[in-house]
């Protein structure tokens, strides 16, 4: 009897210290994510300024399906996205399988360069200098060519994809991808080996159905990055040539903390949000993270 009064006791005593422990993590997230969320809600159907508020109903969403930019930077939103995960998701993965098949120490240089912090808004200016048509690295390497210079960040057809370009570089997913395939047992590809199975179909075969948990948490993470891009179009392009390169984000920020709408930039807000709900909402059901799934 005695026993079990203290085994109660024990559990009451580690069920506080637990609620102890989560509670200012409620809290934060509380105050810094439900409640703005639940905000954005209310504020997307007002005339809202600092001092004072006016509902407005559906009148915020009427003008943004009428305004024609935003058209445009929905569809350059959507490009980014495009060009981004093919090239900065996609291309890790079979960088990361190629690198482990190469000696360890190339392995080991590759993984202290993608642990090297990098200072992402110093680069975004650097690439920026390099793609000046002008005095940029890049055109000054085409003239040493004797080939053709590129206007770069000033062609509409291509700011986007140099915007994109950079990523490669200071986005690492290739280090995660790394730590993943170390942990698939080599008896695996030894069996593979012993069936006469070639590099290709031990890629299909092994290494990407033990990396599907990993990826489908990357590809979660590479959309809503990608749908929320800001800083690089900002710093490189400030949105051009001729709205090239504005994205949704942009277009939020400009109508709501420089021109004062706060309740259209927030119902511009609210809409990426249900777009960003509905992707992820797809990629769940129809990539699946189990393998048994």
């Amino acid at each position: 009897m005695e026993r079990k009064t203290v085994l109660k006791e024990r559990f009451k005593y580690r069920t506080r210290a637990a609620r102890l422990f989560i509670a200012p993590s409620l809290v934060l997230t509380f105050v810094f994510g439900w409640y703005p969320l639940a905000l954005a809600f209310v504020v997307g159907f007002q005339e809202y300024w600092i001092l004072g508020a006016r509902y407005v109903g559906f009148a915020n969403f009427q003008q943004i399906a009428n305004d024609p930019m935003v058209g445009i930077v929905l569809r350059n939103t959507l490009y980014y996205a495009f060009l981004n995960i093919a090239l900065t998701f996609i291309v890790p993965i079979f960088v990361a399988i190629l690198l482990l098949e190469m000696n360890r120490k190339i392995v080991r240089i590759m993984m202290i360069l993608w642990f090297i912090p990098m200072a992402s808004m110093a680069s975004l200016i650097l690439w920026k200098w390099m793609y000046d048509p002008y005095t940029g690295l890049f055109n000054g390497i085409l003239v040493r060519l004797g080939l053709p210079t590129l206007l770069w960040l000033d062609d509409p057809r291509i700011a986007m994809l140099c915007i994109v370009l950079p990523n490669l570089i200071m986005y690492g997913p290739g280090l995660v991808y790394i730590a993943s395939l170390q942990s698939i047992p080599d008896e695996l590809y030894e069996a593979a080996d012993l069936e006469g199975a070639g590099i290709w179909q031990k890629i299909w075969s092994i290494t990407l159905p033990r990396l599907r948990p990993i990826i489908a948490m990357m590809l979660i993470l590479a959309v809503i990055g990608a749908f929320q891009v800001f800083e690089a179009p900002f710093v490189m392009t400030g949105g051009g040539p001729a709205n090239a390169t504005r994205t949704i984000v942009m277009l939020i920020v400009e109508t709501a903390f420089r021109d004062l709408h706060y309740g259209y930039g927030t119902a511009l807000a609210i809409i990426l949000f249900i777009i960003l709900l509905v992707l992820i909402t797809l990629q769940r059901k129809y990539f699946k993270e189990n393998l048994d799934e």
